[in-house]
């Protein structure tokens, strides 16, 4: 509450046990709210706090804190998550069906507005190969998720992990998508989708 009240402009704030070797010290973890782009895509900026709101939150906080407490205020970490899936539509869906699957992952896996619930991903918590392939079975036409591949992703650099069954998050850590790849074939002449 007084992180907010010291910066209206963050979407979460979470304060945790500072790590091993900062005895005496609280960290208070701090995301900006951002806004999506026409695609539904955060950039990986937007979710840095300015340094006016990290002093601010700072400031304010170091008022209230107790003598002899260290205060630490940052950005948490950012896990990046890339999901590369294969799915089948009917002939006529096949561009529908992409589109909606990407934006059906960039919304889940958001670390402001993903998660089950909707507000936010859980800091911590991992990205599962089931969870990702039941998101995709959900896209309305997606007749089957022939395969579906998580890599863990560094968003700053950009490099891409080997592909795994469940993406780890450091107990501090939000996931952040990164370029997510969605090949969308059309089911052949005959076939059920």
């Amino acid at each position: 509450l007084i992180a907010r009240e010291a910066a209206p402009s963050l979407r979460r704030v979470r304060c945790v046990p500072a790590v091993a070797g900062e005895a005496g010290a609280v960290r208070v973890l701090v995301v900006p709210d951002a806004v999506a782009d026409e695609d539904g895509h955060l950039r990986f900026e937007q979710l840095i706090p300015s340094d006016q709101v990290l002093a601010a939150v700072t400031e304010r906080l170091d008022e209230r804190r107790l003598v002899g407490t260290r205060l630490i205020v940052e950005p948490p970490a950012y896990q990046g998550v890339t999901v590369v899936a294969r799915l089948v539509a009917a002939p006529g869906d096949v561009d529908r069906v992409r589109a909606q699957a990407l934006e059906a992952l960039f919304r889940h896996i958001d670390p402001l507005r993903g998660g089950a619930d909707g507000r936010g991903w859980p800091f911590g918590r991992p990205v599962q190969y089931g969870e990702v392939f039941a998101v995709l079975q959900s896209v309305e036409g997606a007749g089957l998720v022939e395969d579906v591949r998580l890599f863990p992703a560094d968003p700053i650099t950009g490099r891409r992990g080997a592909a795994v069954d469940r993406v780890d998050v450091a107990p501090g850590a939000l996931v952040f998508s990164h370029q997510h790849q969605v090949v969308v074939t059309a089911s052949g002449a005959g076939e059920d989708v």
